[in-house]
């Protein structure tokens, strides 16, 4: 007897410490229950303690990657992530639309955790410009809520203010993420039709955070895919990320990899 599952495409770049980026997108995968595919951006020399190197995929061979998955194996739901220039989002955003792809979460990696920028003002212009109208989400961290909005985030106020203001201005969902300077990791969503939803969340006491913006959004695509309603995706996201970090993994010398494989242990 043959079975399926829902598949689901990470577009995003390569960890080869396999703690983050598309590494992490397909542990998340089949964790929660999908078929996860990939399409990488980028490959990337780096470990717990940093980057090295990065290589951009030719923008043709990454239009090749998304057209091969679509042509055969049609993913239900779709994770970007990780995306360094211009040409790069403009293959996404004409394949994905090409395609008629539903259900895209996009993590809009711009700014570390240390406040640097990530990638280059035309490609968050392209960003902003041409894949936030396709996503039915975008995960910004506060960093990147701060620069989405050019306005400073001190509290759940400030948090539910940028979250309002990047759904309207881009015409998508827009969950703002806790977790960076504030109290907790209270997470808040607002959707196009002014819905708004807090996300209460336990703040773990764990260093190793690497790959955790990677993982919530892998998880709620495949969640998503499952076919939960988008405050039920997020829901059951960050219960699969807390029970990563509550796991405690303790690998290499710096902010670490979470085990994404808890609930089989």
């Amino acid at each position: 007897m043959s079975t399926t599952l829902p598949a689901v495409l990470a577009i995003s770049g390569s960890d080869s410490s396999g703690g983050a980026g598309m590494q992490a997108d397909l542990k998340t995968m089949l964790a929660c229950g999908v078929f996860g595919m990939s399409a990488i951006t980028a490959l990337t020399a780096q470990n717990t303690t940093g980057v090295r190197s990065i290589q951009d995929t030719e923008p043709n061979i990454l239009a090749d990657e998304i057209d091969m998955v679509f042509e055969d194996i049609p993913p239900v739901a779709v994770k970007i992530g990780m995306v360094s220039s211009a040409d790069i989002i403009n293959v996404i955003a004409d394949r994905l639309t090409a395609h008629h792809a539903a259900n895209i979460v996009l993590d809009p990696v711009m700014v570390a955790t240390s406040g640097a920028k990530l990638i280059s003002d035309d490609a968050i212009a392209a960003l902003t410009g041409r894949l936030f109208g396709m996503a039915t989400v975008v995960t910004p961290n506060i960093p990147e809520a701060e620069a989405l909005t050019d306005t400073l985030i001190h509290d759940q106020e400030d948090m539910e203010t940028a979250a309002r203001r990047i759904s309207e201005q881009y015409g998508c969902a827009a969950l703002v993420k806790g977790g960076h300077g504030t109290e907790d990791a209270n997470d808040v969503l607002a959707e196009t039709d002014g819905t708004v939803t807090w996300f209460d969340g336990v703040r773990i006491n764990n260093p190793n955070t690497h790959g955790t913006g990677c993982t919530l959004s892998s998880a709620i695509a495949s969640y998503l895919a499952l076919g939960d309603t988008l405050p039920k995706a997020i829901k059951h996201a960050k219960k699969y990320l807390t029970g990563a970090l509550k796991a405690q993994l303790d690998l290499g010398h710096g902010s670490g990899p979470m085990d994404h494989f808890w609930k089989y242990r």
